[in-house]
């Protein structure tokens, strides 16, 4: 490898290092607010017979499958709030967290979620309960669900391993749910 080459790859590699560092940061100031992290798996079969019957060319990480990860995360996200909180959580301004990261889109990977959450005033049963229940019932949901209380910032660190993946962001934007931050007159 050449001088040069070592040098742009070095880099590359810091800058994905600094845009980690800014994802976990950015996770991190909802720190206190914490309570759970999941993970949730897709089921191959499904998702392989969907790629058959819709398009040969799609792959598991192809825009399109992103698409429905994303949708079915999407479906999750707000029935798990409606269950636990109904319509309290908008009304009361309850301080919900939901930072979803997609993860296992590279070969032979298997894509999944880790996700970063904080659910208040509910106990730890009744959110394992309530996400194994919606997520199986999630559009090409998988069996493996894993609900685990939220301990340290090793997790948030552990989600953001590969904030970026072939030039695109793991975190799911598109279904992040943080608190509003108070306006002045609250």
């Amino acid at each position: 490898m050449s001088y040069c080459t070592q040098e742009i790859s070095q880099k590359k590699r810091q800058r994905d290092q600094d845009f980690r560092t800014s994802c976990e940061n950015w996770i991190l100031q909802y720190e206190p607010l914490l309570t759970h992290a999941l993970t949730l798996t897709f089921n191959q079969t499904k998702v392989r017979r969907m790629m058959m019957q819709q398009h040969s060319s799609m792959t598991l990480s192809s825009s399109e499958m992103v698409e429905l990860y994303k949708a079915s995360m999407r479906s999750f996200k707000w029935k798990l709030v409606k269950s636990l909180y109904g319509n309290a959580w908008k009304r009361f301004k309850l301080p919900i967290v939901f930072v979803p990261i997609l993860e296992g889109l590279g070969r032979d990977q298997k894509p999944h979620y880790h996700c970063v959450v904080g659910l208040p005033n509910a106990s730890h049963e009744a959110i394992a309960d309530t996400v194994c229940s919606i997520w199986s019932k999630t559009p090409f949901a998988g069996n493996r669900i894993d609900v685990q209380p939220y301990y340290s910032v090793g997790w948030a660190r552990y989600t953001t391993k590969n904030a970026l993946f072939a030039n695109r962001e793991s975190i799911d934007w598109e279904n992040v749910l943080v608190p509003q931050p108070k306006s002045h007159d609250e």
